[in-house]
């Protein structure tokens, strides 16, 4: 009870002597009392956190394709990736990454001008599973004047959930030619009875 007596009296005459009213937050007498009047440090914000951009390859042996009879004069056309890019950037809990292909289209002395699909597959892998895969549909046009042609994809349409781990240290995207994923899988024939 004294105790309680000795600091009401003590804060009385604190806010006595710094012209305090008896109106005042407890957050002002606080600051009063601790930091002789001055307010409260202003707290650091902690820093945003970073981001590494995942890692972006080419799946091995996708690099390139061809069709047709392998040799020259049976070839219809092939096409390689040149190079490859990728830029990211966190909203919220997800990561885009928007994703640029670079390659060439070359017609084979088998092949006839005329517009072809070129079959990028893009893919993201997590310790060793694949978490989507999926193609990103794109052509180009070819005439008679010229048989190679360059051309570029880019996908602005991926997103990785961002977790405890660094993105660059959980995924990796993956960029290939993949002409059998490009044709469309033939129905199944009902069977009449």
């Amino acid at each position: 009870m004294p105790r309680i007596v000795v600091f009401a009296a003590l804060a009385f005459a604190l806010s006595a002597c710094m012209g305090t009213t008896t109106s005042q937050t407890e957050k002002d007498f606080t600051e009063r009392l601790l930091f002789g009047g001055n307010k409260l440090p202003p707290q650091p914000e902690a820093p945003p956190r970073e981001y590494g951009c995942p890692t972006l390859e080419i799946l091995d042996g996708a690099g390139t394709y061809r069709v047709g009879d392998q040799s020259a004069s049976g070839l219809s056309h092939q096409a390689a990736i040149l190079d490859i890019a990728r830029e990211c950037k966190p909203e919220g809990n997800v990561m885009r990454i928007k994703i640029g292909v670079q390659g060439r289209f070359t017609l084979g002395a088998g092949g006839k001008p005329g517009t072809y699909s070129i079959p990028v597959r893009v893919a993201v892998r997590s310790k060793g599973q694949v978490l989507q895969s999926r193609m990103v549909p794109t052509s180009i046009s070819v005439s008679g004047e010229n048989d190679t042609v360059p051309f570029v994809v880019v996908d602005e349409n991926l997103t990785v959930a961002i977790t405890a781990d660094d993105p660059a240290e959980l995924y990796t995207i993956l960029v290939g030619l993949d002409p059998q994923g490009a044709r469309q899988p033939a129905g199944k024939k009902k069977q009449r009875r």
